[in-house]
């Protein structure tokens, strides 16, 4: 006993770990009101992002018509969730469309509509523009194309705050037509933030019963003596698969081209595999069995899998309830061989009695959902995986120490997908319009307009220089620290760390790139950036802005991917924050960026280039924004800016003595304005060459 408690404990580590993840997901503050539709309308109680809508009833239904929202001769109702049976087609094999109109939408907000697996195809048009489906639905067997997932379909309401929803629906593959879960109304953000949880969740576990399969094999090859191993790694592999391809439909986004054939074979030929493997486990582990019995429901699981994979689907799905009840005869089988293990008080007979008893109960339960007699979404993989990790724990005398590195396994799995979160950042997900870094593929790319930051610590090699090597890291770390979380505040997204500085996204307006530019300058004013031996450095740091199109893309092979932004906007950005060397000051932006404020008259803005460097030929309009000076230095900047920029204007054309006059009076307002300076030496530096 004390060895499997000893050898269950990663185990119950596991659980702990999935029920904690469990208590992360971000929509646990959800309130789900059911709504019921009253002759094809919807009228929505006053509601917030936390509210989710459960929609049940009687919708507009337009019998062997696509995109109908409805018959305005003779209008037609039908209930949804419901089957095609109990509409006015009167038959589960056909093709129609149902109307709903939603009113009581908020017009500034962007919602999503999510179905559950349709039978067998559907689209959701939603104020006239098709936004999500399942499959492609048509009007007979050759021309409908099932589906394999399900849907979210996401729209901002009418200004009016309505919706007309059409959803076409046909099924020619499948014994039953329609659906029979609710469905789901709420903010587009939640549910879908649902949705990626619910795939992380479930591609967590079937990886875990993967692990468990690959460990058991291994242990079987290893150590041929205890043969039940083997047949215990099936039919985890079994339920790993069947995870796979039910809700979220983990299987079809890994491979999306997966033939609907082969699908359906993977749903269908597991509830037999499963009762063919278990009961082949139960005979090796208790030596326990009638032989005429056992052998017949070995031979009738493979003919009933043989059946699924080569018969047609529709013959398969309408005898399905004969598979069911083949598992439901293993079953009994199994009980009674566990009944006779029990009074002869075998060792595992009380943890098998448990393992059947769950994977019954939720085998039942399934099948009252398979057959329509009650609402829900299939449990089975769900009951069969906590059955497998009480098997686990059975049969796991002797073997603590290998499943403690299959838990030190899992959890290398989740900070893996952590670190890879940190490596390639959900905005850049969004802007790539993807949602999961699995889809994420070499040649990926968008063409976006960005405004692009730059920031570099000033005379960061003579500070590194008088530091040891792990001070210079120390400090890096804490300047990344402090400005990071300002870029992210103001909406940005970190490209790429580049030593001592960074690239920055910003996808909204030119204002909040400034604004976070401005922010950083008063932060590093404030603050000193501490080391590890209380010693203090206080940063400088010049940073460039410009904003344009932009193409970013990801680069590589299969072995090794990378985001890279590929821009003339990222390299002016860089040569803009390299010019505040140049001219003494904190933040310069592009002309792009000045002319693209929405209130330029916020900021303290003035011209500091006209033209571009005496002796270069691109011409370049710069302005220095010092909003992070010190107030009597802004107002003498504000007093000498309309004389700096009559200044800038005759050196531009060539006046260099009307400039140098210009730039007298500014000097004698603020004769420590480094700009004045700058152009005055050039000016006389200019001037004594040309003499």
């Amino acid at each position: 006993m004390k060895k499997i408690l000893v050898g269950a404990f990663p185990f119950f580590c596991m659980i702990l770990m999935i029920t904690f993840i469990s208590r992360e997901k971000p929509i646990q503050n959800l309130r789900e009101y059911t709504v019921t539709v009253q002759h094809g309308l919807l009228t929505l109680p006053v509601h917030n992002d936390q509210d989710v809508f459960s929609i049940r009833g009687q919708w507009y239904f337009t019998p062997n018509q696509f995109y109908y929202f409805k018959d305005n001769t003779r209008p037609l109702y039908a209930p949804l969730p419901g089957r095609l049976s109990e509409t006015a087609l009167k038959t589960d094999f056909g093709y129609a469309s149902y109307g709903l109109r939603i009113v009581g939408l908020n017009p500034n907000k962007v919602y999503a509509l999510q179905l559950s697996h349709i039978l067998s195809s559907c689209t959701i048009v939603i104020n006239g523009i098709d936004r999500a489906g399942q499959g492609q639905p048509g009007v007979s067997a050759r021309t409908e194309i099932p589906g394999k997932t399900i849907s979210i379909a996401t729209f901002k309401p009418l200004k009016n705050g309505t919706a007309d929803i059409i959803i076409n629906i046909s099924n020619f593959h499948n014994r039953y037509g329609g659906t029979d879960q609710s469905i789901i109304l709420g903010s587009a953000e939640m549910l879908n933030r649902s949705f990626v949880f619910n795939l992380l969740f479930y591609n967590i576990a079937s990886t875990v019963l993967l692990l468990f399969s690959i460990f058991f094999i291994i242990l079987h090859l290893n150590y041929k003596k205890i043969p039940y191993i083997l047949w215990f790694a099936f039919a985890a592999i079994t339920i790993s698969i069947r995870i796979s391809v039910f809700y979220p439909h983990i299987l079809a986004y890994i491979w999306p081209a997966i033939p609907w054939k082969l699908y359906f074979i993977l749903r269908y030929s597991s509830m037999p595999l499963t009762a063919l493997f278990f009961t082949i486990f139960i005979n090796k582990i208790l030596n326990i069995r009638y032989t005429s019995v056992y052998r017949s429901i070995i031979v009738i699981c493979l003919l009933s899998t043989t059946f699924i994979v080569i018969a047609p689907t529709l013959l398969v799905s309408r005898y399905l309830y004969m598979q069911q009840a083949l598992v439901f005869i293993a079953a009994i089988y199994d009980a009674v061989i566990i009944i006779r293990a029990l009074v002869k008080r075998e060792k595992s007979a009380i943890w098998i009695a448990i393992v059947l008893c769950i994977l019954a109960g939720f085998a039942l339960y399934d099948t009252l959902v398979s057959q329509w007699i009650v609402s829900g979404k299939l449990l089975l993989q769900e009951g069969a995986m906590v059955a497998i990790i009480i098997a686990v724990i059975m049969s796991i005398d002797g073997y603590a120490e290998a499943i403690h590195q299959i838990e030190q396994l899992v959890e290398e799995l989740k900070r893996i997908q952590t670190a890879l979160r940190r490596f390639f950042p959900n905005q850049l997900l969004m802007f790539l319009q993807k949602t999961s870094i699995t889809e994420i593929n070499t040649g990926d790319f968008s063409e976006l307009s960005m405004t692009v930051l730059s920031i570099d610590i000033r005379s960061f090699t003579s500070i590194s220089e008088q530091l040891s090597p792990d001070e210079v890291f120390i400090l890096l770390n804490n300047y990344f620290a402090l400005v990071a979380p300002i870029i992210r505040q103001y909406g940005g997204v970190i490209m790429k760390f580049l030593g001592d500085g960074f690239t920055a996204l910003f996808p909204e307006n030119s204002d909040t790139a400034v604004l976070c530019g401005i922010e950083i300058q008063k932060k590093l004013q404030e603050k000193c950036i501490q080391l590890k031996n209380l010693q203090s450095i206080k940063i400088r740091a010049g940073i460039g802005i410009d904003t344009g199109r932009i193409l970013l893309g990801v680069i590589g092979n299969d072995s090794r991917l990378d985001s890279v932004v590929i821009s003339n906007t990222c390299y002016t950005a860089e040569e803009l924050q390299a010019a505040t060397k140049i001219y003494s000051n904190t933040i310069i932006i592009s002309e792009s960026i000045f002319r693209s404020l929405k209130r330029p008259e916020d900021f303290h803005i003035r011209c500091i280039q006209e033209s571009p460097i005496i002796g270069e030929a691109e011409q370049s309009v710069l302005y220095e924004v010092y909003d992070c000076d010190m107030p009597d230095i802004q107002n003498k900047k504000r007093q000498t800016a309309s004389r700096i920029e009559k200044a800038l204007k005759s050196i531009k054309e060539r006046d260099y003595a009307r400039a140098q006059t210009y730039l007298t009076q500014s000097l004698e307002i603020f004769s420590d304005d480094p700009l004045a300076l700058y152009y005055q030496r050039l000016i006389i530096g200019m001037l004594s060459d040309n003499s």
